[in-house]
């Protein structure tokens, strides 16, 4: 899958799961900022499996931190679609999340004490990943801007609201491979461990790699619709979330 539908895909699940209005599961019930904001976090955290890829679209997105990360991450995972695309790599990224979020630091000069920078450095990160697979930023001027600025704000005049992060950075890692999954090229679930089948089947390939190829190859038609078909349902719960009612209206006007 390329990076616009995994981002997508990412936010669509975590609406999903969190908002409590029409067309939603509210599984974990949020506030509507938590809904929204936690909707462009996993959105970046979906393309954190990625950092496996010196070349990829997160490897662009924080130069030059994020060139270092997506190598030092590729030769640990074993290269693109190992380790970072497995169940085991869902797990460490929800751990180190879950250890980074309750970082704090007293800032100098009475700026602010408390100041939650494992937060801050998450929030960065996923919203650069986020902005660049969506292509709200393209220099890397305006990715510092956007990244440095949405972290700041959170943790600033939010911070008590930030508990959810750990979840959505394992859920959008778990997105990321799910949406994987659905291409030809399926992913290495098992990962170390890459069982070989007996007789190779589109679902279960000889090199340990699993798939529901759905979507045929990444970037197919098929994808394409999917995607498409995700920003409508992820713009409809969001409205509905922030403004309850006006889906509704605007289709009433529409059909007057």
């Amino acid at each position: 899958m390329m990076g616009h539908g995994h981002a997508t895909m990412g936010a669509a699940g975590w609406v999903a799961l969190t908002a409590t209005t029409t067309g939603a599961l509210g599984v974990i019930p949020m506030s509507p900022a938590e809904v929204a904001a936690g909707a462009v976090v996993t959105a970046g955290a979906a393309l954190l499996p990625d950092a496996d890829h010196h070349n990829g679209t997160i490897a662009h997105s924080l130069p030059p931190v994020s060139t270092v990360i997506t190598r030092a991450v590729g030769q640990a995972s074993g290269g693109h679609r190992h380790g970072t695309h497995s169940l085991l790599g869902v797990l460490a990224a929800f751990a180190l999340a879950w250890l980074l979020a309750p970082v704090r630091l007293d800032l100098p000069w009475g700026l602010h004490d408390d100041f939650q920078l494992g937060a801050w450095l998450l929030i960065v990160l996923m919203v650069s990943f986020a902005a660049k697979a969506l292509r709200i930023t393209r220099g890397w001027r305006t990715s510092w801007a956007v990244a440095v600025g949405a972290g700041t704000a959170a943790v600033w005049f939010a911070p008590e609201q930030l508990w959810w992060l750990p979840l959505s950075v394992g859920m959008g890692a778990f997105i990321h491979i799910l949406g994987d999954a659905l291409t030809i090229q399926g992913v290495p679930l098992l990962w170390p461990w890459r069982p070989s089948p007996a007789v190779e089947t589109p679902v279960w390939k000889k090199n340990g790699h699993f798939a529901i190829p759905v979507l045929g190859t990444a970037g197919s038609a098929r994808e394409w619709v999917f995607v498409v078909a995700l920003d409508l349902y992820l713009l409809w719960v969001l409205l509905e979330s922030l403004a309850p009612g006006l889906v509704m209206d605007i289709a009433a006007g529409l059909s007057a």
